[in-house]
């Protein structure tokens, strides 16, 4: 029996389909890319050097993907996982190449051969992408969305992400649905995320930053959405907004925000509270930094955002993030998601450790915006 092998070359939640220019009777369908294994040849070492000379690319060959399918007598088709490691695809021996994710799967009129492997390999598409970062976790990209675990605060988020593009505030993702495996999908959001370990918000950026949550706090301004919210009750609040916005829920070109995401914990709140988020995250005032420094930006985000003094920025970090810490205790008391990935993190000790610091270092702030 001769083999052929066929690479499902994923990416980001998506799969490499190829269409044939022949012979007659399979010109026009797909499949996955690949070729027949010369004598003595490893199946895997086939598949690599195939998808070297049929796209231009090179990849690596992972798990074989279960069963084998006649393609004719004598010959049959077995599947590989693969990823990029190198170049682009480029159909050199098909007349077109698309990446499919995991809905799109049915758009295409594949091989009969391929058919029998694309409810596993639909599986492996939805798995997608890990993204990092935020405070949560579990969102992964599939191709040009982002799925996300929901909970009984999804449907008033929803709410909220669609009044405020409505209201034309920009940087906020679309909600698409709901995916196969009852996550909320949407749109993947371009730009760069400021790693706040290596480097800093640029002045422009914590000022674009803060202008943004002024325009969110307008749009809804005014706005009764019923819960229930993730986020903690917060004393008074006066509008609805984020609550997270920080450097590892931003993405900017250059200066330019183009994106604001994890939306999770949106609901009630005060603009001296979303402020004082950005502040300790994007000054930072979460780590030491000279006091004259820090003043310089935090007035940077009163005279962007227009509201709250600098001084009053400064106050509202301890109390908003007194609530922050008993509310992580009650997320990990109550087995909360969040709470896991938290107390994973750290917290709330890390949190109140940097909030004794920052207390001890405050006079020196204030004596600077003084």
């Amino acid at each position: 029996m001769q083999v052929v092998v066929g690479a499902a070359v994923v990416r980001d939640g998506r799969v490499l389909a190829c269409r044939r220019r022949y012979p007659p009777e399979a010109a026009g369908r797909w499949e996955l890319p690949g070729g027949k294994a010369e004598d003595g040849e490893k199946a895997e070492v086939a598949l690599a050097r195939e998808i070297r000379e049929e796209l231009g690319c090179e990849v690596a060959v992972g798990r074989r993907l279960a069963g084998a399918e006649k393609v004719r007598d004598g010959l049959e088709l077995w599947a590989y996982v693969a990823t990029l490691v190198d170049g682009e695809p480029v159909p050199h021996e098909h007349d077109a190449a698309r990446w499919l994710a995991p809905e799109e799967l049915d758009d295409v009129d594949w091989l009969v051969p391929d058919r029998p492997f694309l409810a596993e390999l639909r599986e492996v598409l939805l798995d997608g992408t890990e993204l990092v970062g935020g405070n949560v976790g579990g969102a992964v990209r599939i191709g040009r969305t982002v799925r996300r675990p929901v909970g009984p605060w999804t449907p008033a988020v929803h709410r909220v992400l669609g009044l405020a593009r409505e209201r034309g505030v920009p940087c906020v993702p679309r909600v698409l649905g709901e995916d196969a495996r009852g996550r909320e999908v949407l749109d993947y959001l371009p730009g760069t995320i400021v790693d706040v370990d290596d480097e800093l918000l640029t002045d422009g950026q914590l000022a674009a930053a803060a202008r943004w949550l002024r325009r969110l706090h307008d749009a809804m301004a005014g706005e009764d959405v019923n819960g229930p919210w993730r986020w903690f009750d917060v004393p008074a609040p006066t509008v609805i907004g984020h609550n997270d916005v920080a450097p590892y829920n931003l993405c900017f070109e250059g200066d330019h925000l183009t994106g604001v995401f994890d939306w999770d914990l949106a609901g009630p709140t005060t603009p001296a509270f979303e402020l004082a988020h950005l502040a300790w995250t994007g000054v930072p005032l979460f780590r030491e930094r000279p006091a004259d420094e820090v003043a310089r930006r935090l007035r940077i985000l009163e005279r962007s955002y227009e509201g709250p003094c600098a001084a009053g920025i400064l106050g509202a970090v301890f109390e908003l993030k007194r609530l922050a810490v008993d509310g992580i205790n009650a997320w990990i008391a109550g087995g909360d998601p969040a709470g896991r990935a938290q107390a994973a993190a750290g917290e709330p000790a890390r949190t109140e450790e940097a909030l004794a610091a920052l207390a001890e270092r405050r006079p020196g702030i204030e004596e600077a915006l003084r």
